[in-house]
């Protein structure tokens, strides 16, 4: 079986890298800015020593337990908390992956940890890389699965409407663990919040000073509608996976609400791909699928 190093599927060096003494600050800014929801924590030496993602950001600002940091140490302060805060203390500590390994090591972590990205490190652990569930699905754009999105999508379809808070979009991602929400009204379909989105939201100057001005309850009550992309891509479930995710990279996006006869009955996203496709199929042939894929001329490395 060939490794990482052969293949060089994946993301070299990643986008944003931090030190453990990084500001929050400054890992929301960089993830908003390079549109991605992980960032490896090195040393001083580029040795990996942790990772946050998004979700950890969403948790520590109000949607999960490490909001209490926010609470107890800075007496509820959550600008003060996001400019001086380090990373470190929301990190968590993630497996990783060499060149030297195989795509199956990779797959079988992901299974076996639910997690959706995975550094790539040398034979010191310095971190040279990332690969997250998109490098790998994203071989599968132009591939014909004789798999229909109906059969792995997740349902039912988890929604609030347009004009719910940020602070209960964040509670329910923390909840429900999901990174994205369908905003409807009845039975229409009006925007589509992911947390990266939200990451973005606190990113913004205009956001930050209304957290300066110590407005942080303005901030949370604002509509999720505010934040949400109006224009919502869906697929039917009927639809081959491979077709699927063609629709996706076409968008930059890693989700496609399912609708059938003017219904949302559920969500197709790249969890969903990398969690069930290698349980329905087995993981080795997963792996071997995924192998001839690269062979065949379908490299991903995104720089």
């Amino acid at each position: 079986m060939k490794t990482l190093k052969e293949f060089k599927i994946g993301r070299y060096p990643p986008a944003v890298v931090v030190e453990k003494s990084t500001p929050i600050i400054k890992v929301i800014k960089g993830l908003a800015e390079k549109w991605v929801r992980h960032a490896p924590i090195v040393d001083e030496n580029n040795r990996l020593i942790g990772m946050v993602s998004a979700r950890d950001i969403i948790d520590f600002l109000g949607g999960g337990p490490k909001s209490r940091i926010v609470e107890e140490k800075y007496n509820g302060n959550l600008y003060e908390a996001i400019m001086k805060e380090p990373v470190n203390s929301i990190k968590y500590m993630p497996p990783y992956v060499t060149p030297d390994d195989d795509i199956q090591a990779v797959v079988s972590i992901m299974l076996e940890r639910n997690i959706g990205a995975l550094a790539i490190t040398d034979e010191e652990r310095r971190v040279v890389g990332i690969i997250s569930e998109r490098h790998i699905m994203a071989l599968f754009s132009e591939a014909k699965t004789m798999v229909r999105v109906c059969e792995l999508m997740s349902r039912p379809l988890i929604t609030l409407p347009p004009q719910a808070t940020l602070i209960e979009g964040q509670k329910l991602m923390h909840e429900k663990h999901i990174r994205r929400i369908p905003l409807k009204t009845g039975p229409n379909l009006r925007g589509i919040v992911s947390i990266k989105d939200i990451v973005k939201f606190y990113s913004l100057e205009e956001t930050l000073e209304r957290l300066r001005l110590l407005d942080k309850e303005s901030v949370y009550s604002t509509p999720l509608s505010y934040l949400a992309s109006t224009k919502v891509i869906t697929v039917e479930p009927h639809v081959d996976l491979g077709e699927a995710i063609k629709i996706m990279r076409e968008n930059n996006i890693g989700s496609l609400v399912v609708v059938d006869r003017g219904e949302c009955i559920g969500i197709i996203t790249e969890r969903d791909f990398i969690i069930k496709l290698p349980k329905m199929w087995g993981v080795e042939l997963f792996v071997d699928e995924v192998e001839e894929l690269i062979v065949a001329g379908r490299i991903v490395v995104l720089r």
